[in-house]
C-alpha cells in the first residue's frame, strides 16, 4: 500500500485517524447545516470545522 508508506503509518493507525477526521467534518457539517437555516446561531461553524485541521498562522 503506497499511501501508507508515503505516510509512515500502518493500516489501523490510518484508519483511526481518517475516522476521527470523518467524526468532525461530519460534526461540522450538522452545525453548517443548522447555520444555514438560523444564521444568527453558531456563526464560527465554518471557520471551527477548517482551523481544527488546518489552524490560523
Amino acid at each position: 500500500m503506497g499511501h501508507l508508506k508515503d505516510i509512515n503509518k500502518s493500516y489501523f493507525s490510518h484508519l483511526i485517524g481518517a475516522w476521527k477526521m470523518a467524526f468532525w467534518f461530519i460534526l461540522g457539517g450538522f452545525r453548517l447545516i443548522i447555520h444555514g437555516l438560523i444564521p444568527n446561531l453558531d456563526t464560527e461553524a465554518g471557520q471551527d470545522t477548517v482551523n481544527h485541521y488546518n489552524p490560523p498562522k
